[in-house]
């Protein structure tokens, strides 16, 4: 029985001995590496460290001083060439020739007479600024001076030789009696006629006057019609 025990024993002693001697092992290790951890880098591994890092960073400021491009010196820098005169200007100039020809455009229109192309353009123009009247006396004066045009017109086409030239004075005589009698119309509505209306009456019978020995048969009557009718405003108690 005792020798039994013994047997059993002995084993398990020696087990329990490789046991122990493999934790103090591990607490060695841990020891170790506890001192390593609490005590930082060794100064051989931090030199080799800080001479890595200044070799990349020279590295680096090499490559960069070669990717830059070559600093200029102040002597041979070359100043960024001026625009000429007319370039800076060249705005100016096409605003100024734009508005020149509209300019020009609009006065030779203005001097237009019937059968030409800016004709209707002008006429246009006109039906515009009767439209744009504020008032019934404002209507008159500007229906006054389209009635001053078509008389202009017709003593300008008296001297031309076109083919259709009585047909064009006809329809000037028309449209001057249409603009003087809605005028006039619109006077007579105050139950006056103003100096303004009067005067407008004889500068009219000035104008058709001269034009009479000059115009055929039904254009002479239509110019005579008309005077006849303008010359009732001329009186001072119309």
């Amino acid at each position: 029985m005792a020798g039994t025990v013994m047997a059993w024993w002995r084993p398990s002693r020696r087990k329990g001995g490789r046991s122990a001697a493999r934790a103090r092992r591990i607490a060695a290790r841990m020891t170790a590496l506890r001192s390593r951890v609490n005590g930082g880098p060794s100064p051989d591994f931090r030199e080799s460290l800080r001479a890595d890092l200044m070799r990349a960073h020279a590295a680096e400021r090499a490559a960069g001083r070669h990717a830059a491009p070559p600093a200029a010196h102040s002597g041979s820098r070359r100043s960024r060439p001026r625009r000429s005169l007319l370039v800076r200007l060249r705005p100016v100039l096409v605003f100024g020739a734009a508005l020149a020809g509209m300019f020009a455009t609009g006065v030779h229109t203005y001097h237009t007479v019937p059968g030409q192309v800016l004709y209707p353009l002008k006429r246009l123009a006109e039906s515009t600024v009767l439209v744009l009247a504020y008032d019934e006396r404002d209507r008159a004066e500007r229906e006054m001076a389209a009635a001053r045009l078509r008389a202009a017109e017709a003593a300008s086409l008296i001297g031309e030789a076109a083919p259709d030239r009585r047909r064009l004075i006809a329809q000037a005589l028309d449209d001057m009696e249409t603009k003087t009698r809605a005028a006039l119309t619109r006077v007579a509505r105050r139950d006056r006629t103003d100096g303004e209306a009067r005067r407008f009456a004889r500068q009219q019978h000035t104008m058709v006057e001269p034009m009479l020995p000059k115009l055929d048969g039904e254009n002479r009557d239509k110019a005579a019609q008309y005077l006849h009718y303008i010359d009732t405003f001329t009186a001072s108690g119309r």
